[in-house]
C-alpha cells in the first residue's frame, strides 16, 4: 500500500464524524473519543512473510529482521507460503524469485490473483536477475520492491520498516472508522427503535421473524459458497465443531481415505484407520485434529499413514488449524491432507541411489589401494615405495570419511565422533601394534565439506608422528582430539617427541605442506607447539 492509499482512506473517516456529530451531545463526542482512543491499538507485532527454499537464507533474514515489532513466518516453498497466507494476515512478503517447483514470480501472480492477498506488499530477492527486463517482469507480477542478493541489512531494515509502518497505520484507521461507524449506527438504531415503541407487538415480532429469516438465508448462502469453494480445491479438505464431529468432507478427502465418512457422527478424522509413521496404531482421539481442538493450537509437520478399506496405506501431512468466533471461542476445526507418497518414494529411490553410489566409490578406492599396495612391491627404489605408501594411506583415510558420510541419516552433517573413530582405527592398520592411539571427540555436528580436509589432515599428522614423534622406538602414546573451543573447532595430534620447527621444515616437507594447504581449504589455520608435548592443531571455524 502507498501513500495514496492512506490519504484514500482519510475522508471516509472525517465522512463518518461528521454525518452523525450534529446529532450528538458533548457528552456522547467524550464516550465516542474515548472509544476510539481505546481501539487504537499499542505497537503490536505486524506478521512478515519469508519465502526462500534455502533454509540459511531464511536464517539470515530472521537474523536482519529480528524485532520485537516483527513476528517473522518462514516458508520454504511457494506450498507453504500458501498455506501461511490462508491462515494469517501479513503486512508484507520478502519472496525469493528463484525457488524450485514454483518460482517467485509465479507464487506472486497466485498470491495477487486472490482477494484476500491481493493487496499484500512483495518485495522481490534475488542473485540472479539485474537486467531493466527481469526487474519489469517483477513489478508486473505485483512487487513493490526488488532487492538483490546479498541483501544490505540497513537497507532492508529501513523498506521493511516502512511497509510495517504503513500496514499499522492503515489498521489504525481501519479500526477508527469501525469503531465510530459501529457507534454512530448504534445510536440511530436506538432512535429508531424508540420510535416504533408506538407500533403494535405483532408488526415488530413479524420484524424481527423477517430478520432472522433474512440472516439464516445469509448464513445458509455463506456456508453454501464455503462448500463449493471447498470442494474445488484439489486437496483433501475436511471440518469439524467444537466436539470434534465431521461437519463437513470435500470428494477429495474421500478419493485420499478411500471411503466416505458419516458427518455428525465420526470423529476427529476421515479416515478408515491411522497409523504413525513406524508403523503403531494411532487412536483417533490423538489424533493431529484432535490435539488441535484440545489444546487450541494450529498442527504443523506432523506425518500419519492412513489405511484405506482394501489395505493400502497413504502417508499424508494434516495441517489442522482450529476456527474461532468473534469472541476468540472455538466453534470447530479445518483440516488439509496433504498426500507425500510421491515424496516417500522418491526419498526411497534415492536412498537407493546413494547406496548404489557408496557401494561403487568403496569398490573404486579399494581397488586403488590395492594398485598402490601392488605398486609399492613392486618398486625397486625406497622413494618410490615411500611415495606409493603415503599415496595408499592417504585413500584409505578419504575410505573411512566416505564410510561415514554415507552411513549417517544425516545428508549434510557427520558425527565427529564416529568420524574420528573410523579414520584412527584405519590408520592403525598400518601403524606398529605396540603403537597406541588415544583418541577423543566432542558430540558435535560437522559439515560434510570438512570430512575429506579433515581426514587426510589426521593422516598425515599421524604418519610424521609415527616417523618422528616416537624417537624411532616404534612405541608409545599418540594422543588425537577433536574438540569445540568457543565458536571454532580444534582438531590436533599431540605426541612425547622433540618436537620441530614449521618454518624451518615445512619447504622440504610435503606432507606438512599438504596439511596447510588443507587446513586454508576449511578456512582455518595449521599450527605447532612444543610445550608440554609437541602438538599439530588446526583450528577451523
Amino acid at each position: 500500500m502507498g501513500e495514496s492509499d492512506l490519504n484514500s482512506r482519510g475522508p471516509a473517516v472525517v465522512s463518518v464524524v461528521s454525518s452523525g456529530e450534529q446529532d450528538l451531545n458533548p457528552g456522547d463526542k467524550t464516550k465516542i473519543a474515548a472509544a476510539t482512543t481505546r481501539m487504537l491499538p499499542v505497537q503490536a507485532p505486524v506478521n512478515i512473510l519469508i519465502v526462500d527454499d534455502e533454509p540459511k537464507n531464511l536464517t539470515v533474514l530472521e537474523a536482519i529482521l529480528d524485532a520485537p515489532g516483527y513476528r517473522l513466518v518462514r516458508a520454504e516453498s511457494a506450498e507453504q507460503a500458501l498455506l501461511a497466507l490462508l491462515a494469517d494476515e501479513f503486512a508484507l512478503l520478502i519472496l525469493d524469485i528463484r525457488m524450485p517447483g514454483v518460482t517467485g514470480l509465479e507464487l506472486a501472480q497466485m498470491i495477487k490473483a486472490r482477494k484476500k492477498t491481493a493487496s499484500v506488499p512483495i518485495i522481490f530477492l534475488t542473485a540472479y536477475y539485474d537486467d531493466d527486463q527481469h526487474i519489469l517482469e517483477g513489478y508486473e507480477t505485483g512487487a513493490v520492491d526488488y532487492a538483490k542478493k546479498p541483501v544490505n541489512p540497513a537497507i532492508l531494515r529501513s523498506k521493511v520498516g516502512i511497509f510495517a509502518e504503513l500496514y499499522r497505520k492503515q489498521r489504525n484507521l481501519e479500526e477508527v472508522n469501525r469503531a465510530l461507524v459501529a457507534e454512530v449506527c448504534s445510536r440511530r438504531h436506538a432512535e429508531e427503535q424508540l420510535r416504533e415503541l408506538n407500533n403494535t407487538l405483532e408488526q415488530r415480532v413479524a420484524e424481527r421473524t423477517a430478520s432472522l429469516q433474512l440472516s439464516e438465508a445469509r448464513l445458509r448462502d455463506s456456508e453454501h459458497q464455503l462448500q463449493e469453494l471447498i470442494a474445488a480445491i484439489p486437496a483433501a479438505i475436511y471440518t469439524t465443531d467444537a466436539q470434534g464431529k465431521i461437519t463437513y468432507f470435500n470428494e477429495a478427502a474421500t478419493e485420499l481415505v478411500g471411503h466416505t465418512p458419516t458427518t455428525g457422527s465420526d470423529e476427529w478424522c476421515v479416515t478408515w484407520k491411522l497409523y504413525h509413521p513406524n508403523g503403531t496404531p494411532l487412536p483417533y482421539d490423538q489424533c493431529p485434529m484432535a490435539i488441535a481442538l484440545k489444546e487450541g493450537r494450529a498442527i504443523r509437520n506432523a506425518e500419519v499413514v492412513a489405511e484405506r478399506p482394501d489395505g493400502t496405506r497413504v502417508p499424508f501431512i494434516p495441517y489442522p488449524t482450529p476456527l474461532r468466533d468473534g469472541a476468540g471461542k472455538i466453534v470447530g476445526a479445518i483440516n488439509m491432507l496433504v498426500d507425500v507418497s510421491e515424496r516417500k518414494q522418491a526419498e526411497t529411490q534415492q536412498r537407493i541411489l546413494l547406496n548404489e553410489l557408496n557401494h561403487r566409490v568403496k569398490n573404486n578406492m579399494q581397488m586403488l589401494q590395492i594398485l598402490l599396495e601392488a605398486g609399492a612391491r613392486r618398486a625397486e627404489s625406497s622413494e618410490a615405495r615411500e611415495v606409493l605408501d603415503e599415496a595408499s594411506g592417504r585413500v584409505m583415510a578419504m575410505a573411512a570419511a566416505q564410510r561415514v558420510l554415507y552411513t549417517t541419516h544425516d545428508a549434510t552433517r557427520f558425527n565427529a565422533r564416529d568420524f574420528l573413530n573410523a579414520v584412527c582405527e584405519t590408520a592403525n592398520q598400518t601403524f606398529p601394534q605396540e603403537l597406541d592411539i588415544d583418541y577423543e571427540a566432542d558430540a558435535i555436528q560437522l559439515s560434510n565439506d570438512a570430512a575429506m580436509p579433515l581426514a587426510l589432515i589426521a593422516n598425515e599428522l599421524l604418519t610424521n608422528a609415527v616417523k618422528y614423534g616416537l624417537n624411532g622406538k616404534g612405541t608409545g602414546t599418540i594422543r588425537v582430539r577433536l574438540r569445540r573451543e568457543d565458536e571454532s573447532i580444534l582438531f590436533y595430534v599431540e605426541d612425547d617427541g622433540p618436537g620441530f620447527d614449521l618454518q624451518s621444515v615445512q619447504r622440504r616437507s610435503s606432507g606438512l605442506a599438504l596439511v596447510q594447504g588443507l587446513a586454508r581449504q576449511l578456512g582455518g589455520k595449521f599450527e605447532v607447539t612444543g610445550i608440554p608435548a609437541t602438538r599439530c592443531c588446526v583450528r577451523f571455524q
